[in-house]
């Protein structure tokens, strides 16, 4: 894919500058800035310049925008500052071509091509709901796989499932005491007893033990142990792919830590040998020295079971073995900061040169969350809820004649998970947020259903202007709003290199804010003046050059909301 408009004026602009200026392109790279909207698109400045020229930066910054040419850009000074813009042509033109002709792919790239990213993320507990709190790592980790694939790269996406370990036990042994034979494949069912068992584990340590129990006969491969973790392991999976589906969220593998049952003695034997290990309590622990107070890796417990620090490093070893990947990242909350930490540094110490590529995508938590029904424990009730809420709304809107659909149940299903969705990429995913119904779901504000109907609302102007035109004149896209839009249509490919680079979906979810404000502001200036109209009546080659921007803005607000996993309704 060739390079965005945006990125070739940009480096054009740079290139420029450092023939004048008799340096390398890369040593000016970063100081090149967005500039103030008011002067221009790109800002050098030249403060730094100012000693070795021996004159005063409004100087330089004049001497060199009378210097540099740089076809399709005006450069002037302003002060200090070298400033570029766009000029409207061929700009505009290449903008709305690029968008149109990539469509949904539109700010995508190929920096990835021929790379590998392994992707660890939303990971659920079998025999477990998948709770609310699961949807960060989920929507994150599928914000971040999106975009990664948008620019090439080979994604390995791994729904790690906490498949092995006493919690495990706790449901087989809560089985034998409260469960019903008849509904054995039923997964609410193996929530109830899961519930149960946990709650009478924490007061009555012989039944915790019991499940210590099991576990251990689990790993000592008793058939009998063996084949009920198989069975419920299954009704979870059944369970857990009905909800993912429902999301659209979709996995290379789903595996989980049982996988690695007969990989974690080697892995023990190799850290012995290299790094050291030793008992404490009677307990297994990697020989290191831990800062005050750190807790200790732990590999196996007093009674010899095995623990998730054993399991991940048999783990991070085995995805090396199978993928080489470029990078490799768990999306998994901050909270396990000191897991993950530790985890890279005892690889490192067993020698692991590929550690650096490892990264913890750590995110905050949510707050405030609740249903009608009261305090919320499944993400199905919050879909559930959230689908109910937007039907109302959508049931509203069409009896108001602002909504037309002949689908609002549909429709409030893509409302609805959208709403949730943007909910939370909109927020930095290191930052804590308080989720508020209200918020998620307005239709007007910063919102997932603000940006949903503004594709839309795309869509029908096309409709109502007969489609999208196969030729216009883009000259005549003159007015301070179109090239507004234009500069925001322009930006996404440089927003999804930056969101990759810095595992951050909530950049395309602020860049979707700003194109949505962008195209509101230019639709609703036609109210107030006729001329600036997209559906003129007495002015066919302007009216087809706004349809073709219209155009330009519905692939791009596409694309926008593909890449954080929403759905892309054309009627609401």
């Amino acid at each position: 894919m060739n390079p965005s408009v945006y990125s070739r004026y940009r480096t054009a602009f740079v290139e420029a500058l450092a023939q004048n200026l008799g340096v390398p392109a890369s040593e000016l790279d970063s100081q090149i800035k967005p500039a103030d909207p008011a002067h221009g698109d790109f800002s050098f400045p030249t403060f730094p310049l100012a000693k070795a020229q021996k004159k005063a930066p409004p100087a330089i910054a004049a001497a060199l925008a009378q210097a540099i040419k740089v076809p399709g850009l005006e450069v002037v000074a302003a002060g200090p500052y070298v400033n570029a813009k766009f000029a409207p042509m061929p700009f505009t033109g290449e903008v709305i071509d690029t968008a149109r002709a990539q469509g949904v792919r539109y700010g995508g790239g190929d920096v990835g091509t021929g790379k590998t990213v392994v992707m660890d993320y939303s990971s659920p507990n079998i025999a477990k709901p998948i709770a609310f709190h699961h949807i960060r790592s989920t929507v994150i980790g599928h914000g971040i796989a999106n975009l990664h694939r948008a620019l090439g790269y080979k994604v390995e996406g791994i729904n790690y499932l906490g498949d092995w370990g006493k919690q495990f036990g706790l449901v087989a042994v809560g089985f034998q005491e409260y469960g019903d034979p008849a509904r054995r494949n039923d997964m609410a069912h193996l929530v109830e007893v899961y519930v149960k068992a946990n709650k009478r584990a924490e007061a009555e340590p012989a039944f915790d033990e019991r499940a210590r129990d099991f576990f251990r006969r689990m790993e000592a491969k008793e058939p009998e142990a063996l084949a009920l973790w198989k069975e419920f392991r299954e009704t979870s999976l059944r369970d857990f792919e009905r909800i993912y589906a429902r999301l659209g969220v979709k996995f290379e593998h789903m595996e989980g830590e049982s996988r690695y049952q007969d990989k974690m003695e080697p892995v023990i034997e190799e850290l012995a040998q290299k790094v050291g290990v030793k008992e404490s309590q009677g307990a297994t622990i990697v020989d290191l020295p831990y800062a005050e107070n750190e807790p200790p890796v732990m590999l196996k417990k007093n009674d010899g079971s095995t623990l998730y620090a054993t399991r991940d490093l048999a783990a991070a070893n085995d995805r090396w073995d199978r993928f080489h990947f470029e990078k490799s990242l768990y999306v998994v909350a901050t909270d396990q900061a000191l897991h993950f930490r530790q985890l890279f540094r005892v690889l490192e110490a067993m020698g692991r040169e590929w550690t650096k590529r490892m990264v913890h995508v750590n995110f905050g938590r949510v707050h405030g969350m609740s249903t009608r029904k009261g305090t919320v424990v499944l993400l199905t009730d919050v879909l559930d809820e959230a689908k109910a809420r937007a039907l109302e709304k959508v049931q509203e809107n069409i009896k108001a004649g602002r909504i037309q659909t002949n689908d609002p149940d549909g429709l409030a299903e893509q409302i609805g998970l959208g709403a949730i969705f943007f909910g939370d990429l909109k927020n930095r995913r290191t930052t804590d947020y308080t989720f508020d119904w209200d918020d998620v779901l307005a239709f007007e504000g910063h919102s997932g259903p603000y940006l949903q109907y503004a594709h839309a609302r795309t869509c029908s102007i096309l409709r109502k202007g007969g489609g999208a035109p196969a030729s216009y004149d883009a000259s005549l896209l003159t007015l301070p709003e179109e090239q507004a839009l234009l500069r925001g249509i322009a930006r996404l490919p440089v927003v999804v290199q930056e969101a990759a680079e810095q595992f951050e979906p909530s950049f395309v979810a602020r860049w979707l804010l700003d194109l949505g404000a962008a195209f509101n502001s230019y639709f609703t200036a036609g109210n107030q003046d006729r001329g600036k109209r997209v559906l003129l009546e007495d002015n066919d080659a302007l009216k087809a050059a706004r349809l073709a921007l219209t155009d330009a803005t519905r692939a791009s607000l596409a694309a926008g909301l593909t890449l954080l996993g929403m759905a892309t309704p054309e009627y609401m």
